[in-house]
């Protein structure tokens, strides 16, 4: 049974199949999720380890493998396929299960959870306050957690060259429906967002900017990650609306490239200090 309905959700279930594709690991996007995938420490007492949108499973299987054998992982993402495909990615490993839900509905007890991490997913969740009591819900007193997701700052460049293309095809109403699909926080915003759910001195909020530098084509190959917004383009416009995008973004050109900016903010809570 579905969880949601959500076109993001849609198009990630639809393409789940082309998402361990060798052009998504070597675009932007690839290259974040392995750099926050590269942050995550595993504590020995962890016992239960949970990903949150954790797609096909590429971070779960890689923390997996090299986990103690008495932790146990759980994968939870709300796209079908995205779940089916971890499910076979992580078969052979006993401590990992991968289940169904999302940051608005976690299927875990409350307080069982020792460490819970999430790379590039939570930008998407629908209702942020649900999200984060949801989050703390699940944690135990002195669980921790460290959340990767995308800024208010985020795709500068490409948001400044494709505005008024999507303006033209999609219409002022639907762009903005397509705006409010993806939740925009700046830094201040997400410390106030947590802080009334987490101990505030057990948090932290960083956030980043990294600039990729890649080809047309290999930007395009990512741009599926994202068409979940734009579904509601009239189907007649749609390539015509692509072919304006494509131009737009190849006039961003350097000689290092296409660049793309993420804007990354990275919430953090840790264990409270006993004395």
């Amino acid at each position: 049974m579905s969880v949601s309905v959500n076109p993001i959700v849609e198009t990630y279930s639809r393409l789940a199949h082309e998402y361990d594709d060798d052009a998504n690991f070597q675009s932007c996007w690839g290259r974040a999720s392995e750099r926050a995938l590269s942050l995550i420490r595993l504590l020995g007492d962890y016992r239960v380890v949970v990903d949150m949108g954790c797609g096909s499973g590429r971070a779960i299987h890689a923390l997996a493998a090299s986990a103690p054998p008495h932790t146990q992982f759980v994968g939870i993402d709300p796209a079908e396929n995205m779940c089916r495909i971890a499910t076979q990615k992580t078969a052979l490993q006993k401590g990992v299960q991968i289940r169904q839900g999302s940051f608005e509905n976690i299927p875990l007890e409350s307080a069982s959870v020792d460490y819970l991490y999430s790379i590039l997913a939570f930008h998407w969740v629908t209702d942020l306050a649900a999200s984060v009591a949801e989050l703390a819900r699940v944690l135990k007193p002195n669980g921790e957690m460290d959340l990767f997701f995308i800024g208010r700052d985020n795709g500068r460049e490409f948001i400044q060259k494709t505005s008024a293309i999507f303006l033209k095809y999609m219409g002022p109403a639907l762009l903005l429906d397509s705006a409010r699909l993806r939740k925009q926080l700046t830094r201040d915003a997400a410390l106030q967002l947590f802080a009334g759910a987490f101990e505030p001195s057990c948090l932290s909020v960083e956030d980043s900017f990294w600039t990729y530098f890649d080809t047309l084509e290999g930007h395009w190959s990512w741009w599926v990650r994202v068409e979940g917004h734009f579904v509601k383009i009239p189907p007649e416009k749609k390539a015509a609306c692509d072919r304006d995008v494509r131009a737009a973004l190849q006039a961003l050109k350097e000689p290092r490239g296409i660049p793309y900016t993420i804007h990354e903010l990275h919430v953090r809570v840790r264990r409270r200090v006993a004395g």
